[in-house]
């Protein structure tokens, strides 16, 4: 075992990682945010994961990276535009910085594509680590989706 074995590592997503990424999204949903949201709330929002074209489309179309401890896949974030559309760590990572290495690789492809600000639909889980990297709350927006509310807030962060 060499001393880089706890080493995180940011890379492109591609294809490949589709199915590690949406059992990630799920799995993340159902654990860390259902402190936050109801098993109704959690089964509408882990819905979109039965979409795998979409999410294909989004690996292909956005700015898409994952975080890797070794050959496991504990993290993924994409850009597009300006638009955090996800930033997710595995339930058994948190609180590891992960987020934050993420998040740096999206803002250094912001910065690269002369974005202006930084905006994205935070959970209620997600919403302090977004305080924390300076965005704030532009709205508090309800989301009723299949009879459901999704409560979220509308964030942003001026670069």
């Amino acid at each position: 075992m060499n001393s880089n074995s706890n080493t995180i590592t940011i890379s492109a997503a591609s294809a490949m990682d589709v199915e590690a990424i949406l059992a990630l999204f799920v799995d993340t949903i159902n654990t860390v945010c259902a402190k936050d949201y109801t098993p109704e709330q959690r089964a509408v929002w882990t819905a979109g994961a039965q979409n795998t074209e979409r999410w294909l489309k989004k690996l292909e179309q956005h700015y898409f990276i994952v975080a890797r401890l070794e050959e496991t896949l504990v993290g993924f974030a994409s850009l597009e535009n300006n638009y955090i559309d996800f930033l997710f760590v595995h339930k058994d990572f948190q609180n590891r910085g992960i987020a934050r290495n993420l998040y740096k690789g999206l803002l250094q492809k912001a910065f690269e594509t002369n974005v202006e600000t930084l905006t994205s639909d935070v959970s209620l889980t997600a919403r302090p680590f977004f305080e924390k990297m300076g965005f704030v709350v532009i709205r508090k927006q309800d989301n009723p989706t299949r009879g459901v509310n999704l409560t979220n807030f509308r964030m942003e962060l001026k670069l």
